[in-house]
């Protein structure tokens, strides 16, 4: 196990704290299309930060780094692909209307 300074936990703490005061300043302003974008910028910095340091991937074997971030990318794909049907309802979600649900009597067989 690697022991980390403690100039190396306050410097993350404190950066960690900035960046979660940068995502409560920007949630206070429009960018338009690029809110979520910002957002999740900050989000992952925090993360990676978490993991680098915290976790101490920063000084783990790679391996582990590139299954990390192998993992990832699967999210990320996974998110991407069920987005993309995204279009199929969104004029639902503006009118702000539920697709019709059927309910079907719970009968024992």
């Amino acid at each position: 196990m690697h022991i980390v300074p403690f100039k190396i936990l306050l410097r993350t703490f404190l950066t960690l704290v900035l960046l979660t005061v940068l995502t409560v300043t920007a949630s206070e302003f429009n960018f338009g299309e690029f809110n979520l974008l910002i957002a999740l910028s900050i989000a992952v910095i925090k993360a990676a930060l978490v993991l680098l340091i915290f976790m101490h991937l920063f000084w783990d074997n790679p391996f582990n780094s590139l299954i990390f971030i192998g993992c990832l990318i699967f999210v990320a794909l996974f998110i991407s692909l069920a987005l993309l049907d995204s279009s199929q309802y969104q004029s639902s979600i503006k009118q702000q209307q539920a697709p019709a649900i059927q309910h079907r009597p719970l009968t024992p067989n």
